[in-house]
């Protein structure tokens, strides 16, 4: 393992909160900010869960499918009972001894169940004396694209719970802070106490580095011959086949929504994956735990702070000794985020027709649900009590934020230029002192090609090189090497022997020197021009 030489500025969660737990009475809120990797899963499992009495009833909710196995490996680990084999005995398991698991997706079903009277109600949360909201921040994060967020918003936020301590846990609390304080201050009579409790933040083990486009990552993981693995986390899943394309099957494992593989139960059980890159969705951005020291490269393509900061935490750190991690972000672009103010602003088009005039709302989609789905799902839905559509204050809660921060990244684009959002990013980490240009990788040139022109280069040293052999030497540089491709234009037949020879030893560091064109004196080329490549040798 790498050492960064140095402890992290972290505490553990159970050294931040001592036995204050012991303190916290019925009604309850406690929030607790933990940096990933400060053991909070470590904490209701092992100290929580071990003063909490048989008696009580444990509602642990997470969200994400993986997130919520894991716990439950924990758990059978825990009590000394047997871990199914496969994922699908897994998926059975719902309660363990005094502890229930399940996740925000289930709460939002089972309540929808109840309101139309279609199943039997799974389960009243006033049940429970503690109800441990993990990865909380789902809650509101999830909005932009799950209009179901806004029952868990009601049923686990609005509603107060006088009998059950809820904790709320997250590494991006920020977002989640100031709703739950909203609705405290609304309570008439005794309000709940709220528990304010954070590891702190150090990022300082993150070596930063920067790239504008996927065909530098690519390449800069094909260069890797070492057995260090990388962890790609993509925003779409055509850029997860395009890397995979690249780098080939027997190199990459793609993880996405409703995976279920060897990989995927590696990573469960045992924390590791067995590819040279793994390459991931949201899907894995929440509650997975990867502890291997081989596992030295994230890549990062989100475009804000909770996923951000999510995917960054699937790596487990040690507080102790810190394990140095490459993180590569992407620097994007203005345009990008303008376009995406004109796509969230036609959405705020529908909205403020709902609001202002509901029956051209209902005449423009009633007759055309598919409209509501593809665009406007996360906004409205249906009302179980008059079918009417209703705005999901949870969607638009989420779209308010997008929109603005879209604005916010406009104006510091057009205040610091290209690297306005690569600024941003480190800010997250609270790493903004690092910023340096030299950081940023482009136009990465594959090994194997520069082998390839080494190789060539040896075989015509002290050679003279007319024509149709300069031409060759070109199209090879032109036509194999990336950086070379981005720095001559397109419409260049034959290189310069001054411009060659800059690109021999300074773009590629290689120990070539290329001789003036100089024309022939005698023979059947007389009069022709030719170069002569010879090897530098160091004295």
């Amino acid at each position: 393992m790498t050492d960064t030489g140095k402890r992290l500025n972290l505490k553990w969660v159970a050294e931040t909160i001592g036995d204050e737990y012991k303190n916290w009475r019925k009604g309850d809120i406690v929030l607790l900010n933990a940096q990933t990797g400060t053991g909070k899963t470590w904490f209701i499992e092992n100290v929580l869960l071990d003063y909490i009495e048989d008696y009580k009833n444990v509602l642990l909710v997470s969200n994400r499918t993986n997130l919520k196995r894991q716990i439950k490996k924990d758990l059978l680990e825990k009590y000394n009972l047997e871990i199914p084999e496969s994922l699908e005995e897994l998926d059975k398991i719902t309660k363990i001894y005094n502890v229930v698991i399940t996740s925000y997706h289930a709460i939002q079903d089972s309540e929808l169940d109840k309101d139309y009277n279609v199943a039997e109600f799974k389960g009243d949360l006033n049940f429970y004396d503690y109800i441990v909201l993990d990865e909380a921040h789902y809650i509101l994060s999830d909005g932009s694209f799950n209009n179901k967020t806004r029952i868990v918003l009601d049923e686990l936020i609005r509603d107060y719970h006088r009998q059950t301590i809820k904790i709320f846990i997250s590494a991006t609390m920020d977002e989640i802070k100031k709703p739950i304080y909203n609705y405290v201050d609304k309570i008439i009579g005794k309000k709940p106490k709220i528990h304010n409790y954070t590891t702190g933040i150090d990022y300082s083990y993150v070596n930063t580095n920067y790239f504008r486009d996927l065909d530098s990552i690519i390449a800069t993981i094909k260069n890797d011959t070492t057995n260090d693995k990388w962890l790609v986390f993509v925003s779409k899943i055509d850029d997860a086949k395009e890397i995979e394309k690249e780098l080939g099957q027997d190199k990459c494992t793609i993880i996405k929504s409703g995976t279920k593989s060897e990989e995927l139960t590696s990573i469960i059980n045992n924390s590791k994956f067995e590819s040279k890159v793994l390459i991931a969705t949201k899907t894995l951005d929440n509650g997975i735990n990867i502890k291997d020291d081989q596992l030295k490269n994230i890549v990062i393509m989100a475009w804000d702070k909770i996923t951000f900061v999510q995917m960054l935490g699937r790596k487990r750190i040690e507080i102790e000794n810190a394990q140095q991690i490459n993180l590569y972000i992407m620097t994007r672009y203005k345009k990008s985020f303008s376009q995406k103010i004109i796509n969230y602003n036609k959405k705020l088009d529908e909205v403020e027709l709902y609001k202002n005039n509901e029956n051209e709302f209902n005449r423009k989609y009633d007759n055309d649900l598919w409209k509501i789905g593809k665009n406007l799902n996360e906004l409205f839905y249906r009302s179980q009590k008059n079918g009417n559509w209703k705005l999901n204050k949870g969607g638009y809660y989420r779209l308010i934020k997008d929109i603005k921060f879209a604005a916010y990244m406009v104006n510091k684009f057009e205040e610091e230029g290209e690297f306005a959002f690569i600024t941003e990013q480190l800010s997250w980490l609270e790493l903004g002192y690092t910023f340096d240009e030299m950081n940023l990788i482009e136009d990465v040139v594959l090994n194997e090609d520069v082998m390839k022109l080494e190789d060539y280069l040896e075989s015509i040293i002290g050679k003279k090189l007319f024509g149709d052999e300069q031409q060759k030497l070109s199209d090879l540089i032109i036509g194999e090497l990336i950086t070379v491709k981005n720095k001559i234009d397109y419409r260049t037949k034959k290189i310069k022997p001054s411009t060659l020879e800059s690109i021999l030893r300074e773009q590629l560091s290689l120990p070539y020197a290329v001789s003036k064109s100089t024309p022939e004196t005698k023979g059947e080329m007389r009069n022709k021009k030719y170069i002569i490549i010879t090897k530098i040798v160091d004295l």
